[in-house]
């Protein structure tokens, strides 16, 4: 049985003339980004807030965001959590938050690139082009194959020899993610945050075990001989099929 890893693809028309969905609040500097994202020949959509960028995701044909962190109210990691329970279009952050760990949590949210404020306008329209090429690159991605168990991406399904695994929609969700994700640890409260989008200060960490433990019980009940989901000690759990 063949194995998939890595994001899911979206396919996109051309790397140019594209859809740009520019989520700022900050009005001159969103005024900015649009003049420079039209003049290399893009349609700009404007957001000043995370529920109006929902909104916008879910109306527009988007080709590719670029997200501020610092939104009031709903932040650029809750909006970018949010996109990527329903689709992989390509993200970039912005962000004047130079921490690494910042950086890093905006990427294994599911970001794909990111700048750092103060930037050049010059390099965002460059990132955007290379971010649009990087996703025509890629075919779409229907299902993934890995340790025995296929995932039906459109069905939200999983089955073992062509048997129906019968999971609940956040099991599935949780099993999709870390097969996406394969070979990636993540550790329970990083799984709070992705699947969920929730953290262990509101949500026990013992919902991601017990799901695990469901996860890992029907895969098995199903004729699933591989131990798909591998616990890592003191790290958290990947898929695998190594």
């Amino acid at each position: 049985m063949a194995s998939c890893s890595g994001a899911l693809a979206s396919t996109l028309h051309q790397t140019t003339g594209a859809t740009v969905l520019v989520v700022e609040d900050d009005d001159g500097n969103r005024l900015l980004v649009r003049r420079v994202l039209e003049e290399d020949g893009h349609s700009v959509i404007e957001a000043s807030d995370g529920p109006s960028a929902l909104r916008a995701m879910s109306i527009d044909a988007v080709d590719v965001v670029v997200l501020d962190l610092g939104l009031p109210g709903l932040d650029g990691l809750q909006v970018l959590s949010e996109i990527r329970r329903a689709s992989t279009v390509p993200v970039l952050l912005l962000t004047a938050r130079t921490a690494e760990t910042e950086r890093v949590l905006g990427l294994d949210t599911g970001a794909d690139d990111y700048m750092v404020k103060p930037y050049s306008v010059m390099e965002l329209t460059a990132r955007i082009r290379a971010l649009l090429r990087r996703a025509q690159d890629l075919p779409p991605v229907e299902h993934l194959e890995i340790g025995g168990v296929r995932l039906d991406l459109a069905s939200q399904r999983a089955f073992v020899d062509g048997v129906d695994v019968e999971l609940a929609p956040k099991e599935y969700a949780l099993l999709e993610f870390l097969a996406v994700q394969s070979p990636r640890v993540f550790s329970r409260e990083a799984l709070l945050h992705h699947v969920w989008g929730s953290t262990s200060e509101w949500q026990d960490g013992a919902t991601v075990t017990e799901h695990i433990r469901r996860i890992r019980s029907k895969l098995t009940t199903s004729g699933c001989t591989t131990d798909l989901i591998r616990t890592v000690r003191g790290f958290g759990y990947l898929v695998t099929d190594a």
